[in-house]
């Protein structure tokens, strides 16, 4: 008798029961979806008409072979090892299940006979160019390293030799269809595979292997690169038997337009493309699901661990923004830094130098170093920074242990200014700054506004959604800002203003769309923007606000350094939101913050108290003696923040330095005392993304010696100065979200949470509307104005540690110009220039660039550990812009 089974995943969408048997709702709409009976293998099965049928299979925990298809994708029907049994079908009966499309009454089998050999047919010719003697051999029990194959004795290359070896789908598909029973087609042929010389494999980039040689053709990289991700890096170069992937014009994987995200990586059935830092260490013990705090989209990814360690990272659907996709930080980043460069111990300073210690020596020197300067001081006197790559766990404790054990009100975090400036800016306008837009809005958006600097390098996934909308829904793209980034191609307008003028540019598209501009007041003028430009931008805001059944939304991810300029294009984003949406203007606006955990260590305290100086605020204090000590937790200033000057001036006048930290950063070189704790992935505790989605990060390592988990440090911390237990939290990450979800609105204990789907809105709803006042742009400096942003590649804690490796492919160890500017300065490409504000230089090699408008320079926020921050003014000091001047060290 057959058994009755419903397949319940339709494309991402749910479905509910309707009186029509033959219909079902999606959810998320409210659409009538058909949905048809069909039987498989003697089972019958519920799916969604018209789907494909190779994804319904799978979904029924049916192994079936399929090379070349990736769900989601239209199918490419070019390994054909997917052939199944179709009752009826023609003119054959044997059909491909990824070009089959679900159907009423559709009857199918998918372990014939018929069906195994003609599998076994199209698979001896896949492996016609590809090391095989391992794939075809019948021997139940394979060889071991070391044994020489005794089948051909001119065999090179096989599976026990392969770096993917156990986890290669070629090699499982081959073993699903039993092609060691296989007639071998190259019994009695005069040559052999092994006898022609391979191509030779790249291996020139720090990030992806790519070895021709493995390659079958299945062209799943090509569409993964320019279906999923958009990029086009990679394409099918040659014809006939020459046919071959090629990564740009054929040469070398760095000189294409790749950006390593490597989702080729996750979608290659073998050993062709390979993550290099981990080829012949990936084959994982078991997998662990967690976060990534690069950037504020927090994407879910799953280490894959081998002895305690992460030795591989794959995307992790649990986000439903990122979904399948991740960035090169994510897939990467996380062993920037090697074990080595890790602390596995706490330091002490004795004398001049910084000496390795145990932890209970380094916690009492810390806690009676901040003890001496309470009891001589007062508490005012001590100042704590968190940071926005901490759990939100941690952030609590932390915020207790400020308020409660040391009972100051001086905590903040390096880019708290910006953060409360747009916050601040928010609620004035909106009524709220818990914005209930969801970011899974933005790919299904009609028209979309993006005011970034460059939303792929800040947010790279957040932009591969901005043009999944562009390609896969026509949607209009209004860009925002002034230089280019790779959303520029696929903008409808692309308004590049001199710096300064975002806000200016956000404003007059608010008035070109609003029914009464006059409310939201005088005209202004962005220069910099091309006339055409705003007004084809200004006809795309003002169709999406004549017709509130289109898709908007309006996506802001500000820079980390300039408060008061964030402040004003925040206003100017929730007045363009105000225009063309009215009362319901939060529900289209997006707002990244500026690093991963800001909305959510905010939520958990790390703000100034009452009378509590900000972070500029506590650095200014510090330096003329008000401040005399210093907690600083996974964060470093020296990185992050402007004004180097004053910041080194802070930590060499402070008594007590006390830095929480993995690494040994270039703060912790000032330290009195660095208590080691366990780097970011090693850390059990949630962190809150832009989409106010709850995301849980669970540990994918162990500590090394003498390294805590941050919440024992900080808990231990606690104890030492005197702290009850309940404002240590408790001893793991779901008691202190437990004490903090009674106390703080939207947030839940860990039984509750479902991880990227939880969202911490809490009770407040946007109230009325109102149109916010908009400063004059700044004028023009004299000189050049520096900008500067996050870049991709560059690691966060290589350049905290001033690592060389930092940016493994030193693509931004440069700063750009336009052409115009170089000309006048002498400057040639590639020359050496040094960049000076008059008191301070930096010395970096130079690339031209018309992408960054004339009268500006940009230089990427990490270079050489943070450089460029000396040439900054503290935040709140000077105006928005920067005034430098450039010159070749030697002039041609």
């Amino acid at each position: 008798m057959a058994r009755s089974g419903r397949s319940t995943s339709t494309r991402g969408r749910s479905t509910t029961s309707t009186s029509d048997p033959s219909m079902a709702t999606d959810s998320s709409t409210g659409a009538g979806i058909a949905v048809a009976k069909i039987t498989i293998n003697d089972v019958e099965v519920e799916a969604e008409a018209g789907r494909r049928l190779v994804e319904v299979i799978k979904e029924q925990g049916i192994r079936i072979t399929n090379l070349c298809y990736i769900d989601g994708l239209e199918p490419y029907a070019g390994c054909r090892t997917c052939i199944v049994d179709i009752a009826g079908a023609r003119p054959t009966s044997l059909q491909l299940s990824c070009t089959a499309q679900v159907a009423e009454g559709m009857v199918v089998q998918t372990d014939t006979p018929d069906t195994k050999r003609a599998r076994q047919g199209v698979m001896s010719l896949i492996m016609a160019n590809h090391p095989d003697r391992c794939l075809t051999c019948h021997r139940r029990v394979h060889c071991q390293p070391g044994e020489i194959c005794l089948r051909d004795d001119v065999v090179t290359h096989r599976c026990l030799t392969c770096s993917k070896n156990y986890r290669c789908e070629l090699q499982t598909s081959t073993e699903m269809i039993d092609m060691g029973e296989f007639d071998e087609p190259w019994v009695g042929e005069e040559r052999s595979y092994y006898e022609t010389p391979p191509p030779e494999p790249d291996r020139a980039n720090p990030y992806l292997e790519f070895d021709p040689q493995m390659c079958i053709i299945c062209t799943r990289c090509v569409r993964a690169c320019a279906d999923i991700r958009h990029t086009g890096a990679i394409t099918l170069a040659g014809k006939g038997p020459s046919t071959a992937i090629a990564f740009g014009t054929g040469g070398p994987v760095h000189d294409s337009d790749c950006d390593f995200c490597g989702a080729c990586i996750d979608v290659c059935p073998t050993a062709t493309l390979m993550e290099q830092p981990n080829k012949w260490v990936g084959l994982a013990e078991e997998w662990t699901n967690s976060a990534c705090n690069s950037c504020a989209v927090g994407c879910t990814v799953s280490y894959g661990t081998s002895g305690g360690r992460p030795v591989i990272v794959r995307p992790d659907r649990l986000n439903q923004f990122s979904r399948d996709q991740i960035c090169v930080r994510g897939r990467f980043h996380y062993d920037a830094v090697t074990d080595g460069q890790r602390l596995s111990r706490s330091l002490a300073r004795r004398g001049e130098r910084l000496l390795p210690v145990s932890f209970e020596e380094a916690l009492g020197d810390a806690a009676a170093a901040l003890e001496t300067v309470r009891k001589a001081n007062g508490a005012g006197a001590i100042a704590v920074l968190g940071s926005p790559l901490a759990t939100n766990e941690e952030a609590y404790l932390l915020a207790r242990l400020a308020r409660e054990v040391i009972g100051t009100p001086h905590l903040d975090f390096s880019h708290g200014p910006t953060h409360r400036a747009v916050a601040g800016a928010f609620r004035a306008a909106l009524g709220v700054d818990r914005l209930p837009a969801s970011l899974t809005e933005i790919e299904s958006a009609d028209t979309v506004v993006v005011v970034a600097s460059d939303l792929e390098e800040s947010h790279n996934v957040a932009s591969l959604r901005v043009k999944d909308a562009v390609v896969k829904r026509g949607a209009k793209l209004i860009l925002v800002s002034p230089r280019w980034s790779e959303l520029v191609p696929f903008a409808t307008a692309w308004l590049q203003t001199a710096p300064g003028h975002e806000a200016a540019a956000v404003q007059s598209l608010a008035q070109g769309a609003a029914v009464n501009a006059a409310q939201f007041g005088a005209a202004v003028v962005a220069a910099g923007v091309a006339p055409a430009a705003l007004a084809t931008a200004i006809d795309a805001v003002r169709a999406a606000r004549e017709n509130a059944e289109q898709g908007l939304s309006i996506v802001f991810a500000p820079e980390a350094i300039g408060a008061e300029a964030a402040g004003e294009t925040a206003r100017a984003c929730a007045n363009l939101a105000i225009a063309t949406r009215g009362d319901s203007a939060a529900g289209v606006l997006h707002y990244l913050p500026t690093d991963a955990n800001v909305l959510g260590i905010t939520d958990m305290g790390i703000a100034p108290g009452s009378g509590g100086k900000s972070f500029p605020e506590i650095i200014e204090a510090a330096k003329v003696g008000e401040i005399k000590a210093l907690v600083i937790h996974a964060d470093n200033p020296l990185l992050n923040a402007p004004g180097t000057a004053d910041i080194l001036a802070a930590f060499a006048a402070v008594d007590a330095l006390i830095v929480i930290d993995s690494i040994r950063s270039t703060t912790a070189e000032h330290a009195t005392v660095v208590l080691a704790e366990v780097p970011f992935f090693a850390k059990d505790g949630t962190i809150t993304n832009a989409d106010r989605r709850i995301i849980r990060q669970r540990p994918a390592a162990t500590p090394q010696r003498e390294a805590h988990d941050g919440l024992a440090v900080l808990t231990a911390l606690t104890a030492a100065l005197g702290g009850s237990a309940a404002s240590g939290g408790g001893s793991t990450a779901a008691d202190v979200m437990a004490l903090a979800a009674a106390s703080i609105d939207g947030y839940v204990t860990y039984p509750k949470i479902e991880s990227g789907r939880t969202r911490a809105l809490g009770a407040a709803t946007a109230g009325r509307v109102q149109v916010q006042p908009i400063a004059a742009a700044p004028a023009a400096v004299d000189g050049l104005s520096l900008l500067t942003g996050r870049s991709l590649f560059t690691s966060w804690e290589g350049a905290s540690i001033h690592s060389e490796e930092a940016d493994k492919m030193h693509r931004e160890e440069v700063v750009v110009l336009n052409p115009r500017d170089a000309e006048a300065a002498g400057v040639r490409a590639g020359d050496a220039v040094a960049i000076t504000n008059g008191t301070h230089e930096v010395r970096i090699t130079a690339r031209l660039d018309d992408g960054v408008a004339a009268g500006s320079i940009y230089v990427p926020r990490y270079f050489d550990g943070g450089a460029i921050m000396q040439l900054l003014p503290l935040e709140g000091r000077g105006g928005m812009l920067v005034s430098v001047r450039v010159h070749a060290l030697q002039p041609a």
